[in-house]
């Protein structure tokens, strides 16, 4: 079973720390290919520079001055990416309006777009480094589940496999609810899950 452990770990250890994007939002601005490349480097999600004037089209994001993104449009750009996988671009911007009410307009912002990066990025890998921890944990229950079953290691391995997917599929979706009904909470008066 530990070889289908290792796979995930493989996986989780692939991924860039969302700090590294850091340093390039010290820059004053980037061009659209260099926003990509960045965001590639530390998002789990494909993009491309197409995308990216889409969100500026729709007005998710300001348009660049002279073909240039300002680093909170670099820091916009790298969380829209993230979370677009699991929520809708309306969503996301709810979410980012909620604290910067205005995408197009930074004098309304509560907290600089570069600074929220920072904090998330921060959070989020150190909640990447607990799931060494987690993964281990969820390898001795599975381990615990399938001790008494009498199969053949084969199918034994297979069983583990499906039980761990299913396992951080419903971790996933639950969050993802969680999160969800949060989001549609908020700007409520009853900001409560």
């Amino acid at each position: 079973m530990s070889k289908h452990f290792e796979a995930i770990r493989k996986v989780l250890n692939n991924f860039e720390p969302k700090q590294k994007a850091l340093p390039y939002l010290e820059l004053d601005t980037m061009m659209l290919a260099q926003v990509v490349e960045v965001a590639k480097r530390v998002s789990q999600n494909d993009i491309n520079p197409t995308q990216v004037q889409n969100w500026v089209r729709r007005k998710y994001l300001p348009h660049p001055l002279k073909k240039k993104y300002n680093r909170e449009q670099v820091a916009n750009v790298l969380l829209i990416n993230d979370l677009r996988n699991i929520l809708s671009l309306e969503e996301v911007s709810h979410l980012l309006g909620y604290v910067n009410e205005n995408l197009l307009d930074t004098s309304d912002d509560r907290i600089n777009p570069t600074k929220l990066y920072r904090y998330y990025s921060e959070i989020f890998d150190w909640s990447q480094m607990d799931w060494e921890k987690s993964l281990q944990e969820l390898e001795k229950e599975v381990e615990e589940l399938l001790a008494g079953e009498e199969m053949i290691e084969e199918d034994k391995e297979k069983v583990a496999t499906t039980l761990v997917i299913l396992n951080l599929l419903a971790r996933a979706n639950l969050y993802k609810q969680i999160a969800k009904r949060w989001l549609n909470n908020l700007g409520s008066k009853n900001e409560t899950i």
